[in-house]
């Protein structure tokens, strides 16, 4: 992400050493994910938007008309897929999509 003051430009990355032919190990940096923000709106194109706003081990989800959705971690362990009966969240990086019973998925952009 770049720094908005200086244009630095930062990398979240982690080494891990990969062994190589001949013995000798290579390091290569592998990103990090993104930990979900507090509170993030995201754009769903023509479906409108959603704004979820991140908890202990569970999300709620505000649809733009202002019906919300208390979503636990599913599987409690989970830290980016929530849901519970007929909806779910999944959410990788800066991307979220969003399922309802009987609607088809919508992907939306942060």
């Amino acid at each position: 992400m770049a720094d908005g003051q200086t244009g630095v430009m930062h990398l979240n990355a982690v080494g891990a050493a990969v062994p190589q032919a001949g013995g000798r190990q290579q390091v290569q940096a592998r990103p990090i994910q993104q930990a979900q923000p507090r509170r993030a709106t995201y754009n769903c194109g023509k479906d409108g938007a959603i704004t979820v706003e991140a908890s202990q081990g569970a999300v709620r989800l505000i649809e733009a008309e202002g019906t919300s959705y208390d979503l636990p971690a599913s599987p409690p362990t989970q830290a980016n897929r929530f849901g519970e009966g007929n909806v779910a969240l999944v959410i990788e990086g800066g991307e979220a999509l969003w399922m309802k019973a009987g609607r088809e998925p919508v992907s939306c952009r942060r």
